[in-house]
């Protein structure tokens, strides 16, 4: 029942990025979409550029019908050139900076989930002498996967606690939220729980000792790439793409943009206005994919699907901890026999 709660408010937390369609979908699909290709990150320049489109039309067709020519050649000589080369060069090391970033989150993401299922395993396996810190440490987990995920979307103190119902109280995800960093809270009480089931005192039998010491080094092994991953996904999310590469860019997209109809209204007419406007939402729908996807942390359609990712480790510890159960109870059956 409590898997199901925490499924339910997971899946209605995430319900914009996970009920949306996906690239491979459908070729049609993809192409129907709106809301998925951003447009409210370059809505502002794109109606620049337009209105820029429609004065420059206007006045070329009325005022300065038969005073205004430019001649074509030498400037879109330059255009093609300087312009048109510079610009796809600076969007193609937008793009591909971008995409790398996405990626490497994509990646760090999925080790965390993997991390998660291996400091599980490893807790059940070898804590199983001190079944309450045993049972703290992967309840402390499962709160770890959930701070990170509201860290990275700076929502640190607004948690559901249905995503953490059956795993940890709402006294203990209060002390979560009232923590100055949530996932370094959480990932103290792991360590904390698998320091207590591994003490070591004057009286613990060598062997036994040596055992503890050597689980614990392997257990806090997989903690540390957990807290390790956050901090590759915290150096995402606060160092965006230096803005000297921005602003260039912009500074040429937008000058490109608003001299099309200075120096081609007069060929092109009215055809100026859809010109200048498809153009525009081209090249800056470019730039508006990369500033989307920089730091894919938020609601958004094209972010990162966390809480399917903490859905997924879920699922998986549970399994783990059923599973040992299960491997306890047949090893019991044999003693008795």
């Amino acid at each position: 029942m409590t898997s199901e709660i925490r499924r339910k408010a997971l899946l209605d937390g995430g319900a914009v990025i996970n009920a949306y369609p996906k690239s491979n979908g459908g070729y049609l699909k993809s192409i129907l979409l709106l809301k998925g290709r951003a447009i409210d990150t370059f809505l502002v320049p794109l109606t620049i550029s337009t209105v820029n489109a429609i004065i420059w039309t206007l006045l070329i067709q009325y005022p300065f019908k038969s005073s205004f020519v430019i001649q074509e050649e030498p400037w879109g000589s330059l255009y093609t050139l300087v312009l048109t080369t510079s610009l796809a060069f600076m969007l193609v090391f937008r793009l591909n900076r971008v995409a790398i970033r996405w990626w490497d989150t994509r990646t760090m993401w999925g080790s965390v989930v993997a991390n998660a299922r291996s400091l599980t395993s490893a807790i059940v396996e070898h804590c199983s002498h001190d079944l309450e810190s045993r049972d703290e440490a992967i309840c402390w987990t499962a709160g770890y996967l959930i701070s990170l995920k509201q860290h990275m979307r700076e929502e640190d103190g607004h948690f559901n606690y249905d995503e953490l119902t059956g795993f940890l109280s709402k006294d203990q995800v209060d002390k979560i939220i009232a923590s100055h960093h949530p996932c370094l809270y959480a990932a103290s009480e792991i360590r904390c729980a698998i320091n207590r089931a591994c003490t070591v005192t004057a009286d613990t039998p060598i062997a036994l000792a040596t055992l503890y010491v050597s689980n614990l080094r392997l257990i806090e092994h997989s903690l540390d790439v957990l807290i390790y991953n956050m901090g590759g996904l915290e150096r995402v999310r606060s160092t965006p793409l230096p803005i000297v590469f921005v602003t260039h860019l912009r500074t040429f997209i937008m000058f490109y943009l608003l001299s099309l109809p200075f120096l081609y209204g007069h060929t092109w007419g009215w055809g100026t206005i859809p010109a200048v406007f498809v153009t525009s939402y081209a090249l800056l729908g470019i730039d508006g994919a990369a500033t989307e996807c920089e730091s894919p942390f938020k609601k958004r359609p094209n972010h990162l699907d966390m809480e399917s990712f903490c859905i997924t480790a879920f699922d998986d510890i549970e399994q783990i901890v059923r599973h040992n159960h299960e491997m306890q109870e047949r090893q019991q059956r044999r003693n008795s026999y």
